[in-house]
């Protein structure tokens, strides 16, 4: 008997739901969440037109805000509940944690900071953060569905597409605010932010995406 004959009298696995060990899906989950923020808080602060970034810690500040916080503390808690469950379900359950973090954020900035809606709604952390947390499922979802095919094939050119698509959305998120509302700016702070034309950010982020698109095919035509 053959190799394929052995091959075709396995079972199939039903992919999209199938469990998988909880660790290794958590650690890629949370780590693809991790990059995907700082990506977008960079995306965020160029699409504003503040490319300096040279105080000590103002890196790390960029990512400590309201939604980030609660949806990784509640992101470790559910995943590691609901290990049993299938990765869909788990999924989903992160999304609705993503979901509830930024409507959190949301009345916080409301209420505390006196934003405006449209104001508190152009955050990287708001909106751009469920992009974020969507891009952290793709990625491992499809990571997960190769990796029980037995082949890791696009995984890589996958994370890249994601990663370009979380900058263009950053940077349209970015552009938006400073075209719709005005560049963010501490009370008491001076503005150091430099003429930046909102049309161009929407420009660069548009040609991101498209990149992303261009990769996202590129990889659909060569795992078909």
């Amino acid at each position: 008997m053959t190799d394929a004959d052995d091959r075709a009298l396995q079972p199939e696995v039903p992919v999209a739901g199938m469990p998988t060990r909880s660790g290794s899906v958590a650690r890629t989950l949370l780590l693809a969440a991790l990059i995907a923020t700082a990506l977008m808080a960079l995306a965020f602060q160029f699409g504003i037109g503040d490319t300096v970034i040279n105080r000590p810690g103002e890196l790390t500040l960029l990512l400590v805000d309201i939604a980030p916080a609660l949806w990784f503390g509640a992101a470790a808690v559910l995943l590691t509940i609901f290990r049993w469950q299938t990765i869909d379900q788990r999924f989903r359950w992160v999304l609705l944690a993503a979901v509830a973090s930024v409507v959190v954020s949301l009345i916080v900035r409301l209420t505390l900071f006196g934003q405006s809606w449209l104001a508190a709604l152009l955050e990287p952390f708001t909106l751009g953060f469920l992009v974020v947390v969507a891009s952290a499922v793709a990625f491992t979802r499809t990571r997960v569905r190769r990796l029980a095919r037995g082949t890791d094939a696009g995984i890589t050119i996958t994370g890249i597409g994601l990663g370009f698509a979380v900058v263009g959305v950053g940077v349209a998120i970015g552009s938006l605010r400073v075209g719709l509302v005005g560049p963010p700016v501490p009370p008491g702070a001076v503005s150091r932010y430099v003429d930046f034309d909102a049309t161009t950010g929407l420009l660069i982020s548009a040609t991101l995406v498209m990149v992303a698109a261009l990769l996202w095919l590129t990889d659909r035509t060569r795992n078909r």
